[in-house]
């Protein structure tokens, strides 16, 4: 998200094929809980190949023997064998041990080693995940937030977001369902787009304000074909631009319909797409011509979503609470586990910690504080900051 909007693709590849449509810019990789460790040219991989939910990591007990990053995560202690998806499901320790010391003696590695080093190669990889649609798109993650959900996505932000130098990590209520919830609350949306294929000094604004006209009024008709109100409906616009000659595209924002009948928007434009290239690229050359290629038109309407709940509760000065040995950085500490319906607004703590719930596991590694703030999301932030 950047300035509250999610950033969004006009194209995506499926299968190595090529998409032509609009799509929420996601980077996906295979380094999820049921992602096998492997060797490689004596080198130790993560994924993409996974045991899957049948049979499972190792610790399931449902057949699996190959190493997975939950079996690892069993074994350094920062997963509850007895407290899995809620209590529901009892993890096998001495399986995921096994499975683990078969790979690392291969590697002359001992069973904690290689389950860290299993850890650590998973986060490299999300880490360089995020990178590829940040740091190379010219966003710097600093000035960012991460937002951690998903059952295994708080058990590894943290010590992405060291990776990363993100200071602040949050986890919303209820992570593991955190999608479903999301898409009750967002919009419908509907993307409409034109081939417009001009050099700057042919454009025809009159005609450029008018196939902008003709797509919005395209988006507010499907609006309210679908029973979205008059007034709980709106629209966006933007074209692609690219320097002449040259084949990428971005996409840069048209603030109305009619923008483009103003005396200066080549000017203007062509100002907002050196910025943007120079963001995205390092460089820019404000006055080279450029080649307008295609008119969007994004329409969204809006059916209302649920209040944000507030937690009326608030912390006592006792943290309920017990404590057992993890590990983090080849040793073993002694560390909080705090149940998250335990906590409330206000209630602070240091790591190491870990929190439990039956949707998800947040791991709090040393050096970083934990805030349960009024809405009930976790707030980790690291001390060092």
């Amino acid at each position: 998200m950047v300035d509250g909007e999610p950033v969004v693709s006009p194209e995506a590849t499926l299968e190595g094929l090529p998409m032509l449509m609009s799509v929420v810019d996601i980077h996906t990789i295979g380094a999820g809980g049921g992602s096998i460790a492997w060797i490689e040219a004596g080198g130790l991989r993560v994924g993409p190949q996974s045991a899957g939910a049948d049979p499972g990591p190792a610790c399931y007990g449902r057949g699996g023997t190959q190493p997975t990053v939950t079996d690892a995560n069993l074994v350094l202690g920062r997963v509850d064998a007895e407290w899995f998806a809620g209590g529901h499901m009892t993890l096998d320790l001495g399986r995921a041990k096994t499975a683990v010391a078969g790979l690392g003696e291969q590697l002359g590695l001992d069973v904690v080693q290689t389950a860290e080093g299993i850890c650590d190669v998973a986060n490299a990889k999300m880490a360089q995940a995020i990178r590829t649609i940040t740091v190379s798109r010219g966003i710097e993650p600093r000035e960012f937030a991460l937002v951690a959900f998903g059952g295994a996505g708080p058990m590894h932000a943290v010590f992405l977001a060291e990776e990363l130098g993100i200071s602040d990590v949050i986890v919303p209520r209820f992570p593991g369902a955190f999608s479903a919830w999301g898409m009750l609350q967002t919009e419908i949306r509907k993307d409409f787009s034109e081939p417009y294929f001009f050099v700057d000094e042919d454009l025809d604004r009159a005609d450029m304000a008018a196939q902008f006209a003709h797509l919005e009024q395209e988006g507010l008709t499907g609006l309210a074909g679908e029973g979205v109100p008059e007034g709980s409906r709106r629209t966006t616009h933007a074209v692609d631009i690219r320097y002449a000659a040259q084949e990428y595209t971005l996409t840069v924002p048209v603030l109305r319909a009619d923008e483009p009948l103003g005396e200066d928007f080549l000017e203007v434009v062509a100002r907002r797409f050196a910025e943007m290239h120079e963001s995205r690229y390092g460089h820019a050359n404000l006055g080279a011509p450029i080649e307008f290629v295609t008119l969007r038109t994004t329409a969204f309407g809006d059916l209302g979503r649920a209040e944000t709940e507030r937690i009326d509760a608030r912390a006592t000065e006792e943290l309920p609470h017990e404590t057992r040995s993890v590990v983090f950085e080849r040793a073993e500490r002694e560390t909080l586990l705090v149940r998250r319906d335990d906590l409330a607004p206000g209630h602070t703590f240091d790591g190491p910690a870990i929190v439990l719930e039956s949707t998800a596991t947040t791991v709090v590694p040393p050096g970083h504080q934990v805030t349960a703030d009024e809405i009930g999301s976790l707030v980790v932030r690291s001390k060092e900051q």
